[in-house]
This record gives C-alpha cells, sequence and structure tokens, in this order.
C-alpha cells in the first residue's frame, strides 16, 4: 500500500524500533498513571462513580502495561533490547489510554454507548495487529485470539455488573454491538494487515520449535 510505503521512509517511524516510538511509549505510560491517579484520588467523582475504577487502573498501570514487554522477553529471549518493538508497544498501551481517556474526560458518560463502542472497536484492531505484527502469529490466528479475549472481557464485566454491584455496561444490546464492532474492526484490520506486505515485513519472526534428535 502506498500509504504505509511512504510512511516506511519516515527515519524516526520507519522501523518498529524507531526512536519516535520510545518517545511515543513514554508518553503513554505517563499518561495511564495520570488517569490512574486521578481515577483514585476522585473515585467519588461522576465521571468514576460505580465503576471500581481504581483497583481495575492499578491492575492496568503496574500489571497490564507491563505485559507487553514480558512476554515480548519471554517469546524472544535472544534478541536484544534495541530490537524492541515500540510502535507496536505503543499500539498495544493506546488502548489502555483511549478507555482511560474515555473515563477521565467523561466521555462514557457524555456519549453513553456510543463511546463504548467506538473503544471496543479500537480496542479489537489495535490486539489483532499487535498479536499478529509483535509477536508472529499468522492474520488469522490473531484475528481468533483478538476475538476470544473480547468475549472473555464481556463476560467479565457482565458479571461484574451482576455481582459487584458495578456499571460499565449498558444493556445488553450494547455489548451486542460492541461485539459486532469488534468482529468488524478485526476482520478490517486483518484484511488491511493481510494486503500490505510493507507492514507484514515488519513482523516478527515466527518461533521454531527445534527439532527431536
Amino acid at each position: 500500500m502506498a500509504w504505509s510505503s511512504g510512511l516506511e521512509r519516515v527515519p524516526l517511524i520507519g522501523a518498529t524500533h524507531a526512536p519516535a516510538g520510545k518517545i511515543v511509549n513514554l508518553l503513554l505510560r505517563l499518561a495511564i498513571f495520570a488517569m490512574s491517579v486521578d481515577a483514585i484520588v476522585h473515585s467519588g467523582d461522576a465521571r468514576f462513580a460505580g465503576k471500581a475504577l481504581a483497583p481495575r487502573d492499578v491492575i492496568i498501570s503496574f500489571g497490564l502495561a507491563m505485559l507487553f514487554p514480558l512476554f515480548w522477553k519471554l517469546r524472544y529471549q535472544r534478541r536484544q533490547w534495541h530490537e524492541y518493538p515500540w510502535w507496536f508497544d505503543s499500539l498495544y498501551l493506546s488502548m489502555f489510554a483511549f478507555d482511560m481517556a474515555g473515563n477521565s474526560f467523561g466521555l462514557y458518560n457524555a456519549y453513553i454507548g456510543e463511546f463504548n463502542d467506538v473503544t471496543h472497536t479500537y480496542g479489537n484492531g489495535a490486539v489483532m495487529i499487535v498479536l499478529a505484527g509483535a509477536f508472529g502469529f499468522t492474520t488469522l490466528e490473531a484475528m481468533g485470539i483478538t476475538t476470544m479475549l473480547h468475549l472473555v472481557l464481556q463476560v467479565e464485566e457482565y458479571y461484574g455488573d451482576k455481582f459487584l454491584g458495578t456499571h460499565n455496561i449498558v444493556g445488553m444490546e450494547g455489548e451486542y454491538q460492541q461485539f459486532i464492532g469488534g468482529l468488524v474492526a478485526v476482520t478490517v484490520c486483518g484484511i488491511i494487515w493481510y494486503s500490505s506486505s510493507g507492514w507484514r515485513e515488519k513482523r516478527a519472526k515466527r518461533l521454531r520449535l527445534p527439532k527431536d534428535r
């Protein structure tokens, strides 16, 4: 694709481990931490009320945000840190930052249902590309894993509201719309990823298991 080929010629962003990716990654981590502090300090605010965001944001800041580098290092033990795929990690982090910004800026309350659809759609597309690009999964594998993870998230939100008294879902129709939005995002991103030879060349190599001797 011409668009992706053009990006590849820009030195700062042409490689997944380019310097600009490291800067964006740091800014995203700082933003996630700042929004976590906001949710903890102002937990009684209307933006956060009834969502149990304080513990969730702590888990995101100190757990899920570190999952990408941990998984990458475990999966590619022989790779050096200067090869680290900053842009893919930044794409992964942007999913959490986008969701948390929706709470911090009151977007979930201002656009009930609609903003949920947007974040679920974006998140599915981001995860699909990260799995295919950073961890060497095939396009079809990445699409399938992303869809399963999304289903787990929706089940967790539903039963969290049911048994813990939180208010994270806007009804079963909304959950259905979010799931369909996720499927659309995964399908569109999968097609774009598969069709773009330039981006697929940046994909991490699949791990090869040693042959039995």
